[in-house]
């Protein structure tokens, strides 16, 4: 079996990249980037956390616009 080998510019791969479905780009994403699954487990982690906060404050995450979402993240890190 031969090997070919085809130039291919860096831009054109971007393109087909962003042509393929979600679950492909997660595919590509995962090939490129090493231990994301371990970040994804932390932002995960990270959203239930904030959530739980909320709740036990009143508020709601999903509702907040982002400047209210800074001001509690803000509020949070001078409290400890």
């Amino acid at each position: 079996m031969e090997t070919l080998t085809l130039e291919i510019p860096e831009a054109q791969v971007i393109r087909w990249i962003c042509q393929l479905s979600p679950a492909g780009k997660h595919a590509a994403l995962k090939a490129l980037v090493p231990r994301l699954n371990d970040f994804e487990s932390r932002v995960d982690y990270g959203e239930r956390q904030i959530q739980t906060i909320c709740a036990e404050r009143g508020l709601k995450w999903e509702g907040m616009t982002e400047s209210e979402r800074e001001r509690l993240v803000d509020t949070l890190l001078h409290e400890v």
